[in-house]
């Protein structure tokens, strides 16, 4: 029994190369799984870093990698590795449907729907059923206006799983377009939207099936169930069940206004508790100008809208003779008004790292360095740097420190770092652009 481990090393020893390095990786993949089942994904993604070290070729790490860094948000990196692994792939290899799957999330991440739908249609056409794809196939013609294909891509998804829930859900969501008149009547009678013998339905009647699928949507059911303290009373829900398989529970007209009433109700308590007395409660509007409440003391469709925000802690409510935000289209008139007159727009935590590392105060970067902002509403803003190749100093400063913060972003992320045409970087940018009280700290600033 104790020559056992020395017979192993000599074993091991005398393996062909290729035998020991296939031993290595395998080791190695086992490892970085080990660590992604106990959520450790900052040390999977290292251990699967070493892996390719050993085979920089081997498609199941490059594989596992680019999936912890999608879960690190690390995306750009994931998308370079899906495509490095598709190039060691054969022909027929069942993992081409998942990566071109996971490259059109990626690419649904960053909005750019057209390439999205492109890599989930060639994921299907690898693997038909591929759940993912028929989803995101679907989600993507579903944004760009095509319902008719969207339907069908969820249809084909739930063909595949019966209870997939995003299908069922978007499907759900948009029966007020795709059910016939026929199948509208059935949900209408079965919500007691309309009579049971009635044969026709009308606008209002079709708004009021929006609204309550919406309120389902938004988790209306399960506030009415703890309302009730986990058991709603008959009448205020119905339930059809599917095959066995996914039980469906919807609101009826009866259930939909009692939890309008519920709501209106908790959102006028929220409001007094913040202080709006019950007299403004009426004169409240929402960011468009839209009132909160009606006559009737409910919440309007905008106010359940308000009243959403309020709780997730945003300005949503605004009283009599307040400033309201800019619409939207009068925030993308002063984002074009900028862009126009030589700003170029960073992001807030580019925003943030030009306060730290100038040390300005916001004061000093608005008032003296020509940084600007546009308020977006709830408290969030749009950021803008001047960034003129003519631009006297200090005032191109804040452009330098910007690009300088992307380039380190970029070579921390493996990037190709991307030059600015108009002043170049490294040029010497002062340690401190302002004092410790956040003044600028220039004798030569202009008047």
């Amino acid at each position: 029994m104790k020559l056992l481990p020395a017979l192993f090393i000599l074993a091991f020893a005398l393996m062909p190369a290729a035998a020991k390095a296939k031993t290595n990786i395998d080791a190695c993949l086992s490892k970085s799984k080990e660590y992604f089942n106990e959520k450790e994904y900052s040390l999977a993604e290292k251990t699967l870093n070493g892996c390719l070290k050993t085979n920089p070729k081997n498609a199941d790490a490059l594989i596992s990698l680019a999936g912890v860094e999608m879960i690190l948000g690390k995306f750009n990196n994931a998308e370079k590795n899906f495509i490095k692994a598709l190039s060691y792939l054969n022909a027929k290899s069942p993992y081409k449907a998942y990566i071109y799957s996971r490259l059109g999330d990626i690419y649904m991440r960053k909005a750019n729907l057209k390439e999205a739908e492109k890599y989930y249609k060639t994921a299907l056409k690898y693997e038909p059923a591929n759940i993912n794809a028929l989803v995101g196939a679907g989600i993507c013609e579903e944004k760009t206006g095509d319902i008719n294909k969207a339907v069908e891509y969820y249809k084909k998804a739930l063909a595949v799983d019966f209870t997939n829930i995003v299908s069922r859900e978007r499907l759900i969501a948009l029966e007020p377009d795709i059910l016939t008149k026929e199948e509208l009547l059935r949900t209408m009678k079965e919500r007691n939207i309309i009579d049971p013998a009635a044969q026709e339905f009308s606008r209002e009647d079709m708004q009021t099936l929006s609204k309550m699928i919406t309120a389902e949507k938004s988790n209306g059911i399960e506030y009415l169930s703890q309302k009730y303290g986990g058991k709603i009373p008959n009448g205020l829900i119905v339930e059809r069940d599917s095959n066995k398989v996914y039980v469906r529970k919807m609101l009826t007209i009866t259930g939909y206004n009692d939890l309008l009433r519920k709501l209106s109700s908790d959102a006028k308590q929220f409001l007094i508790n913040k202080g709006v007395s019950v007299a403004d409660l009426f004169t409240l509007r929402d960011e468009n100008r839209k009132p909160i409440f009606n006559d009737m003391g409910n919440l309007t469709d905008e106010g359940l809208t308000a009243f959403t925000k309020m709780l997730r802690g945003e300005k949503s409510y605004y009283r009599p003779g307040e400033k309201l935000p800019a619409t939207q289209k009068e925030i993308e008139m002063q984002v074009r008004n900028l862009i126009s007159q030589n700003y170029m727009e960073i992001t807030n935590t580019e925003y943030a790292a030009l306060m730290t590392r100038t040390q300005c105060s916001e004061n000093t970067l608005r008032n003296q360095l020509k940084v600007r902002y546009v308020d977006i509403g709830g408290g969030n803003k749009r950021y803008f740097v001047f960034a003129h190749p003519d631009a006297l100093e200090p005032i191109r400063y804040p452009y330098l420190y910007v690009q300088q913060y992307r380039q380190e972003r970029r070579i921390a992320n493996s990037e190709a770092p991307v030059y600015g045409n108009s002043f170049g970087l490294g040029n010497g940018l002062p340690a401190k652009l302002c004092k410790k009280d956040g003044t600028l700290n220039w004798d030569g600033m202009p008047d």
